[in-house]
């Protein structure tokens, strides 16, 4: 057996490492490994941010798609106003308006915290969720009879769903004139819509009504809609230490006949923290061939809390000499960043850049907003 060290390096043989050796490699191989951590620690939170913002201009741009289909249909088949619409004849037992504005229902987080974020809450009326056209074959006191001519619901639940207690019965003549009658009933057998009032036909001394057997006239459905900013409450929301609700949401409520009631609500888009309107454009001169156009660069400038101004829901509203807005919305990011520095809002409906959630330690809130341009024509031809 050799035990000499040249004879070791003669036949191949070399020595192995020792401990500060190991020891360096170990320390290398540990700062090589942290440094891989961090960077996809790092990566992860980029990536998690970048989703966030496609979500959010997900959410926002199908919450403001809902708005302008809904916007854009507005005085198709419906009164602007009920009160001074001279084809609107008899007058409904309430105010017919295709839009209201409001200060009031809808939410607004941390009202302490960034006082100069003022939601609209945005009320709408017309043929929103049924937008067919039927005819009628006769109408006999508070019952009116559809044409069965293959265009009318095949199904009772379809028919029900249609004609329900929460919406109004539009009957149009071929003169234009407007009748509107809340449901009461309906008959899918018998293809009869019941109202809660007789229907007046005219005659001696009563100008308002029907004609003859009530035959041809022009039936569709109408019902109110409102957009508004709430709390997110469902089961399971999340909660603040100080036991608020967390989150929010954008709704889409289909509302009774008095236009509070809500019957039906659907939700467009998480974490919307503003739902604003800027950019107004209203024709104050009702005659048809001269124009006054007024431009009303923020909601402030056309509804005040309480409902007044030209747009709210009080007597002085004028929602039919609206000719264009701008719709905008909010979303906040569900990722906060402990890097960003809050920026808040200094005066009502400014450009909302950031949100601080109160008592919230893990950092400001990025939020994205997208607004679109919405004309309403035929607002313009049916000038009152």
């Amino acid at each position: 057996m050799c035990n000499n060290p040249q004879n070791h390096k003669r036949f191949g043989f070399s020595r192995g490492f020792n401990l500060i050796e190991l020891l360096m490699a170990l320390a290398l191989a540990t700062i090589v490994f942290m440094a891989s951590v961090q960077m996809f620690v790092k990566q992860s939170e980029v990536m998690s941010q970048q989703n966030d913002l496609i979500d959010m201009n997900r959410e926002a741009r199908f919450a403001l798609e809902h708005l302008r289909q809904d916007l854009t249909s507005l005085g198709s088949n419906a009164t602007p106003n009920s009160g001074i619409d001279p084809l609107v004849c008899p007058k409904p037992g309430v105010d017919l308006r295709v839009l209201q504005l409001s200060l009031d229902d809808s939410y607004a987080m941390d009202t302490a915290l960034d006082p100069f974020v003022q939601p609209v809450s945005i009320k709408l009326f017309g043929s929103l969720d049924v937008k067919t056209r039927w005819h009628t074959t006769a109408i006999d006191g508070t019952v009116v009879r559809l044409l069965d001519d293959g265009t009318l619901p095949t199904t009772e639940p379809a028919w029900n769903v249609i004609f329900s207690a929460d919406r109004y019965l539009r009957l149009g003549g071929a003169d234009g004139t407007m009748m509107y009658f809340a449901i009461s009933t309906t008959n899918f057998a018998s293809k009869t819509v019941t109202v809660a009032a007789p229907i007046p036909r005219q005659g001696a001394g009563q100008a308002c009504g029907y004609l003859g057997l009530g035959a041809n006239y022009s039936v569709d459905v109408q019902n109110f809609v409102r957009y508004r900013i709430i709390a997110d409450n469902r089961p399971g929301a999340p909660r603040r230490p100080d036991d608020q609700f967390e989150n929010t949401l954008l709704v889409r409520e289909r509302l009774g006949l008095n236009g509070v009631t809500i019957i039906a609500q659907t939700i467009l888009a998480e974490n919307v923290v503003d739902l604003g309107v800027f950019d107004m454009l209203l024709d104050l001169d009702p005659a048809p061939q001269t124009l006054k156009i007024k431009y009303m660069p923020t909601a402030s400038d056309v509804v005040q809390t309480g409902g007044g101004g030209l747009l709210g829901y009080q007597s002085s509203a004028v929602p039919e000499a609206l000719r264009s807005m701008t719709v905008k919305v909010t979303v906040r990011s569900t990722w906060p960043d402990k890097n960003l520095v809050h920026s808040p809002r200094l005066q009502l409906f400014a450009p909302l850049e950031t949100w601080k959630v109160a008592n919230d330690q893990r950092g400001i809130y990025p939020t994205i907003t997208l607004a679109g341009r919405i004309a309403m024509p035929t607002m313009m031809s049916r000038n009152l």
